[in-house]
């Protein structure tokens, strides 16, 4: 009868944060948050709306209509729109959703190019990381 063969032990999958998909990814919420809205997502979630609105950018508060009046009428009177803020976001959306595409496809190619490139730097880094004990929490 031939031994028995022995079992494999199912690699464990990362559960930690991986730190340049998570960069890749704000880059591209960045991207996209300021042509449709005119601010990055962490001005969209922290800004007061009376801050944001003379320079026409649209916040969270203005959206859920917390705000102090919403888009300023004169944002709004010169693109010819209503006074809302779905209204400035529909007018930003369409001027600006070519731009931000090829811009995205543009930080997807050199998102790849470029964790190419710093694949040994990377590596060390990782390396590090699971000598301090720390290799279950952070990936580079």
């Amino acid at each position: 009868m031939p031994p028995k063969k022995a079992k494999r032990r199912a690699r464990r999958k990362f559960t930690g944060i991986n730190v340049p998909q998570a960069l890749i990814g704000y880059a591209g919420a960045t991207i996209w948050s300021e042509a449709i809205l005119g601010v990055t997502p962490l001005e969209f979630f922290l800004s007061d709306s009376t801050v944001a609105a003379p320079s026409g950018a649209i916040v969270l508060r203005e959206l859920i209509g917390g705000g102090t009046g919403g888009v300023r009428a004169s944002t709004a009177g010169k693109l010819g729109i209503a006074q809302s803020a779905m209204a400035m976001v529909q007018h930003r959306f369409q001027q600006n959703w070519m731009d931000a595409a090829i811009k995205s496809v543009g930080l997807t190619a050199g998102a790849a190019i470029g964790m190419k490139l710093t694949k040994k730097p990377r590596a060390f880094l990782n390396r590090t990381v699971r000598n301090f004990g720390l290799g279950d929490l952070v990936r580079f």
